[in-house]
């Protein structure tokens, strides 16, 4: 049943199946039979040329609710047009795909509505390549449950008032160069209805990828979960007007308002408010660019960042600009106003990266304003105010601007930073700035921190701030230049060190050749604390600084390296043009503790104590004090000083109290008191240990020192000694010994040339705490050639000292000054000899003789004089001198030698080579080249005659010889002519140049000589500059040098390759759009493998208007009936491909797809009577028609969208004509047997004056029309015998018109039809039932001459025929599988033959139980009973012949067969047996039909008796005893034989057919189971039952 079931399933499903298919071709039928356009013959289009449907272009328009059942394409040659108001469903996860053009002209009082049809989402529209240029328009477009809004590839449809509502992925999502235009773009909660989330890419606005370059013009981004634009992939575009709010909730990836990927777009006019980042700009690919520009963009209170610029990896960072503001503000930045506050990073943060930021504002962040990451010199801010910004207690991140590990600075000009919750900059760990025109004030910390970075400003005012204007600490290389600090350092959580104006700490804290921290036209006022203080700071550098109005209980300038190393600082500090102003009576102006300082021109004001300078230091460096004036109450105290040097120091007027030393060594020079001239000097005051050098002082009074026990006051001056002759002239080189009294030891030397000698700075008197000593006395001793004098003098002043000589008379000094000993000059060339700086001691007259080893005495000028000059007349032969100068006075002579020559030089050779030669001095350059040599310069030393020439080593040609002219141009030139051969790999180049005397100079240089690739050069030919122009590209200007084969290539960057060959130049047609074409050129040299140069030029291709021409039909008559071919054959337009074209015929249309994109074209036939004659939404170009009768004005419309339509006209005239013979069926020319019924079918005759019309026809075999007038709407049927008929329609219409129109019918005698009625194949016939054989067949022909019913079988040689009647009915065959079939045959031997395969079922034996007749039930013991058996047995099939009876009694058994003789179904017998016990024998009967075990049984049993007999009772009693005595005997084998033979019996039972139960259980009726009499059971029942007794 099972089976059975799904048998019953599956036929109920096939039969809705075969329900659904029949309706829905019920359904198509009608379209089908409109696919032919209305009027078309079959009959007649079938005998011509097919019209090319295929270019049909299709135009549909929606209106109302459009429900699609799945995906919808737009074709590239159609255009779907959806009217206002107009609803699109669409079923989930199904799109409309634009190949063509879509055109969406909703209002926006009635929108057009895309939404789903279902429970889930469509994917919206999506723009494929094909339909770029096609002018798609959108227009009032909202779209709704939407898993994609609106997907691009390629395209550029301009959009415009697109609303996206919930779109679960990608509202507006671009790929491959997408170049939409967008205005008025509104996305509302993207990605907000996901119940989950398996990638980040959900939730986005508009998504700009892959090269794409969109024009976006306003667009409101709102609610949206991920991005709202999204930019990656190299693309660009204009994007402004763009309004973004609440963009947060994704945890796939970072959330932005505006993400930019290695792309390059212009955005403009943004406002970006409650995004969890603002802008996010990153660099990810190192094989792109980034660079995206940001114009006019507000964000607001944004929860992490406003605006984020990286590189993905932030350990390799990018040098150029990735990203460039202006007009940029931020505000509210991980404030109030964000989804969640006080959590965010940075208002602004750049990592790794540069950008450019012009004119930004930041303010109100609750975090740091700016955050700068490993950032270089390409990040610039100019005009950057940040305001009320920073995080509190976070480090750096208090600052309105925090930088680090930015070791190349970038730029900030024009900075102002405010309101900071800690210092306005907070510069760390290599966070590297520099910049100008700061501000930075009342920001609650440091105006600015510079920790362990470097940092320069020129022009920084801090000020109002809460620490110090500027804290620097543990720094190298910090310039501030131009520097002003008010009012800082008033916070009460600042330390005293935090409330100074200036503070600098360990910078730097080692001494070092660079890394200066420098402060230069620094002024400091009005701080809390000190002006500046400089804590374990050296290679401090404080310049042009002014220091006035602080704190009045500290020092205006503290410099404190008091720590010991390793914390303390080794080095010195450089303090210059310093001006302290300072109101602090109880504290010095400057204060210097433990500090090695260089200072110089320290001035102080005010009333303050002075300078306190204590001088031990870490390295025990010396310090200096130079030009300085000093003042204060306490005036100067210097202590622990190893040495203090310093010149040009007063003490003014205003110094009030001592200059004190305590344990310091102090050497001034130049010291002035102004007071000393008063009478009352100031008071120098030295401790023990304490040494004071003064050399020579000015008013200073000694005699009021206040000298302790050990002290030591210096005072020192000048002394020089000159010594002379008699005539006072000094003597050089005199030997001067200078001993002194005390002091100062001994002094041995010589004079200079002028006799003197000078010995600054020598004691000459010494105070201490006993007095003063006596002034020293110097005793100077001279000599000169064996001549001495002693002078002795005091001491007490700046001394000359003249120590005379009375010499006699001495020999000259010769003071030779030219020429040099050994110089070498030209042949003849002039030679300057100047001694007159020679003299005499004695102021003798001097004698001079100049004598040359060659030519003598050639002189004896003292005055300076040059030899080989006309004017002088003094000649120096050519050769080698030995000149000796001699100088003689009255009584001494002294000479001197010197070595020089003269000689004949070769020329001066200069040259310049044009090409240039390389840094190596080669000269290469192609080898057809010209070099040019300019020798301009070059001379010959002694005038001489000289020529210069090309000369070559090493090389196959000759250079240019010389002309024998003694001439030197100012250019040499040689052109290389290697045009059919290969110069050598390199071979030498020298210029020559000789004079007549045979002097040579050469400048030889390596030339190595290459094969040019020639340089491209061509021209544009066209006539216009539309698309529809031929554009030639003239190349045949280019030439190769060498005459090598060309290859060239002329591309465009926008139709690509557009030739590659030998040609030089190339004809064809360009896409419309601005192209640059380039020419590529290289020759076949295998050198220049992957070698080429090229030449590139812009080129505008405007859009072309599109062509209209009529082809066809002509300007002449036709009948209404006549199919008219419409050919618009030369129409077209160069803007749109080919490829969209008919193949057939000749087209404007560029030959490739032009770069944009084709045009799309909209062709349009019109007639003036019928109206449109393409169907509504199609535009072919070739099609045919029929027109009703009048007179046509035909137009053709061409539309590219762009332009106005183009038309042309043509007049038709249109006659009334017949009727058109439409015929469906029979078919013209088949061929059909005579057997065929025909239908006549004409219901697509028509009437193209659509008059009534009726339909005979004849046939050319037969005399009497076969239809006479019918109906051609209905169908008609008629035969015909065989022949060939020609058959003739004739069609009428009322009017009286008519026509005639033939067609052929083949008709051939036919075969036999064999018609078999009975049996069917797989018939099955109950047992012993009738086959009843029956058939029908016929013969169209009459000739029908055999039948046969014939049996095959395996055992038949051949076909049994079993009957040749028509009908027959056959009766006992036996059950089994029959083969059968039925043979006709015709008297031309034409034959049919059809099979069937029967089956005659098979039947159990079957007793009758009621039937059973017996003789007798009672029998007697010991006699031979007569058992006669009569009953009844049903076995249809008859194949039942062994019936058996069957008599058991203990251990005795007879049988005997029962026979149906008169077959009357009653089987009949007898059975003699003798019972030898009494008992209950059984009576068995068995019917067995069949063998073995394929044997069908059926069978019954009952009891008999048998009794003992009546008259002898001994014997009844002696069988009594009998039978107990077996029964003992046997009783175990009686069990064991009746359990075994019960069983086996049962076995039997069960293994026959007849006993089995059927597989499906049926629950038995009483009607099934017939009632025995007496007490007959059935067999298998009481086999059973005497089994479970056997068990009991």
């Amino acid at each position: 049943m099972k089976k059975d079931g799904g048998l019953l399933a599956c036929m109920k499903h096939f039969s809705s199946t075969k329900t659904a298919l029949l309706l829905v071709l019920l359904f198509l039928l009608p379209l089908t039979m409109n696919m032919v356009p209305a009027g078309q013959d079959p009959a007649l289009s079938a005998s011509t040329e097919e019209p090319q449907f295929i270019q049909a272009r299709a135009q549909t328009t929606w209106s109302g609710t459009q429900t699609l059942s799945g995906s919808y394409t737009i074709g590239v040659a159609d255009e779907v047009i959806i009217q206002p108001c107009t609803v699109v469903r669409l079923p989930a996860n199904e799109r409309i795909i634009v190949d063509g053009r879509l055109t969406v002209l909703g209002t926006q009082s009635c929108p057009v509505i895309l939404e789903a049809s279902g429970l889930g989402d469509h994917e919206g529209i999506q723009f494929n390549a094909s339909s770029s240029g096609r002018g798609s328009l959108v227009q009032n477009l909202t779209i709704e449950d939407a898993i994609y809004g609106v997907t691009m590839y390629g395209s550029n449809p301009v959009m415009e008032n697109l609303t996206v509502v919930n779109p679960d992925r990608v509202a507006v999502d671009l790929f491959q160069s997408s170049a939409p235009r967008i205005t008025d773009l509104f996305v509302d909660q993207a990605g907000r209805d996901l119940g989950f989330q398996n990638d980040w890419r959900y939730g986005l606005g508009l998504s700009i990828g892959a090269g794409s370059t969109p024009i976006v013009n306003r667009a409101v981004f709102s609610d949206i979960l991920t991005r709202a634009v999204n930019i990656w992939g190299g693309s660009g575009g204009l994007i402004q007007g763009i309004t973004i709010d609440n963009c947060t909730g994704s945890s796939w990836a970072m959330v932005a308002g505006i993400w930019v990927e290695d792309s390059q777009p212009l955005l403009t006019n943004i406002t970006i408010d409650k995004s969890d980042s603002g802008m996010v700009i990153r660099h990810i690919d190192d094989g792109g660019y980034t660079h995206a520009v940001v114009r006019h963009a507000h964000i607001s209170d944004s929860m992490y960042r406003g605006v984020y610029v990286d590189k993905n990896n932030h350990t390799n960072y990018t040098n150029y600009e990735t990203a460039d503001f202006t007009n940029l503000t931020i505000t509210g930045t991980g404030g109030p106003g964000a989804k969640a506050p006080n959590i965010g990073y940075a208002a602004l943060e750049v990592n790794a990266t540069g950008a450019w930021f012009d004119e930004t504002l930041i303010e109100d962040s609750t975090t740091v304003g700016v955050r700068l990451y490993f950032v270089d010199s390409t990040t610039t801010f100019r005009n950057l105010t940040v305001r009320n910004s920073g995080d509190p207690g976070q480090g750096p991140h208090e600052a309105g601007i925090a930088i680090r590990s930015s070791f190349f600075a970038p730029t900030f000009e024009g900075l102002e930073v405010s309101g900071s919750v800690g210092p306005g900059i907070h510069s760390t760990s290599g966070g590297a700035m520099q910049g100008s025109d700061w501000v930075l004030h009342n920001n609650t910390k440091q105006g600015v921190i510079v920790d362990r970075a470097t940092v320069s400003i020129q022009g920084m005012h801090l000020a109002d701030n809460g620490y110090s204007g500027a804290h620097v600490l543990d720094a190298r290389r910090v310039d501030f230049l131009n520097l002003t600090a008010e009012n800082n350092g008033a916070s009460a959580s600042a330390s005293p060190e935090q409330q100074a104006g200036l503070y600098y700490f360990e910078s730097n804290d080692v001494e070092s050749s660079s890394g200066d921290v420098r402060c230069s036209s620094c002024t400091v006022s009005g701080s809390q604390g000190h002006g500046l203080l400089a804590v374990n700071s050296v290679d401090l550098r404080l310049e042009g600084l002014h220091l006035f109005n602080n704190n009045p209980s500290l020092p205006a300038l503290e410099v404190d390296n008091g720590d010991t190393m390793p914390e303390g600082a080794s080095g010195r500090v450089h303090i210059s043009q310093a001006h302290v102003e300072a109101e602090s009576p109880t504290q010095p102006a400057v204060k210097l503790h433990r500090a090695a300082v260089v200072m110089d021109g320290l001035s102080m004001s005010g009333n303050h104590t002075g300078l306190d300078w204590r001088g031990d230091n870490n390295g025990q460096f010396g310090s200096y004090l130079n030009n300085s004036v000093f003042s204060g109450t306490q005036c100067v105290t210097l202590e622990g000083h190893p040495s203090l040097s310093g010149h040009g120091n007063r003490i003014s007027a205003a110094c009030t109290g001592d200059v004190g030393l305590t344990d310091s060594q102090v050497n001034w020079s130049g010291l002035i008191d102004d007071r000393g001239a008063t009478g009352t000097p100031t008071v120098l005051s030295l401790d023990a240990t304490s040494r004071l050098h003064l050399h020579q002082p000015v008013n200073v009074s000694y005699a009021s020192a206040s000298l302790a026990t050990g002290a030591e006051l210096d005072v020192a001056w000048d002394l020089t000694v000159w010594v002379i002759n008699n005539n006072s002239n000094g003597i050089p080189d005199a030997t001067v010994n200078v001993s002194f009294s005390s002091f100062e030891s001994y002094v041995l030397t010589a004079t200079n040339d002028f006799g003197t000698l000078f010995l600054p700075d020598f004691i000459s008197q010494r105070w201490t705490s006993s007095g003063v000593s006596a002034y020293n006395t110097a005793d100077v001793d001279c000599g000169y050639r064996g001549v001495q004098n002693t002078t002795s003098v005091t001491f007490d002043q700046d001394l000359v000292i003249y120590c005379h000589l009375p010499l006699a008379n001495q020999a000259p000094f010769i003071r030779w000054t030219s020429p040099v000993d050994g110089s070498i000059f030209p042949s003849q060339a002039q030679v300057e000899f100047n001694a007159s700086e020679s003299w005499d001691l004695d102021d003798d007259v001097l004698t001079y003789e100049w004598t040359s080893s060659i030519d003598g005495v050639f002189s004896t000028q003292t005055d300076a004089f040059v030899a080989n000059e006309l004017s002088t007349g003094v000649v120096l032969s050519d050769g080698v001198h030995q000149i000796t100068l001699e100088i003689c006075d009255p009584s001494h002579c002294v000479s001197e030698t010197r070595t020089i020559e003269l000689v004949n030089l070769a020329p001066v050779l200069v040259v310049d080579f044009e090409p240039a030669l390389n840094p190596w001095s080669e000269l290469i350059m192609p080898q057809t080249g010209t070099v040019t040599i300019n020798t301009t310069g070059t001379y010959d030393p002694e005038g001489d005659d000289f020529a210069c020439i090309i000369t070559f080593s090493g090389y196959n040609r000759q250079g240019p010889g010389w002309s024998n002219a003694w001439v030197c141009p100012e250019t040499l030139s040689y052109t290389f002519d290697h045009v059919d051969d290969d110069p050598p790999a390199s071979f030498t180049l020298t210029v020559q140049a000789w004079d007549a005397v045979g002097n040579n100079a050469t400048y030889s240089v390596p030339v190595i000589l290459y094969n040019e690739i020639p340089d491209p050069e061509f021209t544009v030919n066209r006539s216009s500059n539309s698309s529809e122009a031929l554009v030639t590209l003239d190349g045949s200007a280019t030439v190769d040098p060498e005459g090598d084969a060309l290859s060239i290539t002329f591309t465009s960057s926008l139709d690509g390759v557009l030739h590659v060959g030998s040609d030089l130049a190339w004809e064809g047609y360009l896409s419309r759009g601005v192209h640059t074409i380039t020419m590529e050129v290289t020759d076949d040299r295998a050198e220049h493998a992957n070698q080429s140069k090229s030449t590139s030029m812009l080129l505008t291709v405007d859009n072309a208007e599109p062509v209209a021409v009529i082809a066809s039909p002509p300007a002449q008559t036709f009948d209404s009936s006549e199919l008219i071919f419409f050919s618009a054959n030369g129409s077209g337009d160069a803007d749109a491909a080919c490829s969209t074209f008919p193949v057939d015929g000749e087209w404007i249309c560029a030959p490739f797809e032009p770069a944009s994109g084709s045009e799309y074209l909209v062709v349009t036939w019109t007639s003036s009577l019928d109206g449109r004659l393409t169907p509504e939404g199609e535009d072919w170009l070739l099609f045919e028609e029929r027109l009703s009768a009048g007179v046509h004005t035909i137009t053709l419309s061409v539309d590219d969208g762009i332009h106005e339509p183009v038309t042309t006209t043509r007049e038709l005239t249109i006659t009334p004509s017949a009727p058109i013979l439409g015929l469906v069926s029979p078919v013209s020319g088949s061929v059909h047997p005579s057997s065929t019924i025909f239908m006549l079918d004409a219901s697509q005759s028509v009437d193209f004056d659509e008059d009534n019309f009726t339909i005979t026809l004849r046939s050319s075999e037969e005399s009497d029309p076969l239809l006479v007038d019918v109906d051609p709407n209905q169908q008609h049927a008629f035969s015909l015998r065989a022949g060939e008929h020609s058959m003739t329609v004739t069609l009428t219409d009322t009017t009286g018109a008519s026509r005639d129109e033939g067609f052929t019918l083949t008709v051939i005698e036919s075969a036999p039809v064999l018609v078999l009625i009975s049996p069917e194949n797989r018939a099955s016939i109950v047992p012993g039932g009738t086959l009843v054989l029956e058939e029908a067949s016929y013969d169209a022909d009459n000739d029908l001459t055999v039948r046969e019913w014939r049996r095959y079988a395996p055992e038949l040689s051949s076909p049994e025929v079993v009957s040749t009647s028509s009908k027959e009915e056959l009766t006992g065959l036996l059950p089994g599988e029959y083969h059968l079939s039925l043979y006709v045959e015709d008297a031309r031997g034409n034959w049919v033959e059809e099979h069937v395969n029967i089956t005659i079922q098979s039947s159990l034996p079957s007793l009758d139980r009621g039937s059973l007749v017996l003789n007798s039930e009672t029998f007697t013991q010991n006699e031979v009973n007569t058992l006669t058996v009569q009953i009844a047995l049903s076995d249809p099939d008859g194949t039942t012949d062994d019936v058996r009876v069957n008599i058991t009694l203990g251990i005795q058994q007879w049988e005997a067969n029962l026979t149906d003789a008169d077959g009357d179904g009653v089987w009949e017998g007898s059975l003699e047996w003798q019972p030898e016990t009494t008992g209950r024998p059984l009576l068995k009967i068995v019917a067995k039909d069949g063998e073995g075990e394929r044997a069908n049984i059926d069978f019954m049993s009952r009891n008999l008796v048998v009794e003992a007999p009546e008259d002898d009772m001994r014997g009844l009693l002696l069988g009594a005893a009998s039978l107990g005595f077996v029964f003992v005997i046997g009783l175990v084998a009686l069990l064991i034989s009746r359990r075994r033979r019960a069983q086996e019996e049962l076995e039997l039972l069960t293994s026959w057919d007849a006993f089995k139960s059927p597989s499906p259980k049926v629950e038995p009726s009483s009607n099934d189971v017939p009632t025995l009499e007496g007490n007959a059971m059935d067999g298998t029942e009481e086999v059973q039952a005497e089994l479970d007794l056997d068990v009991e």
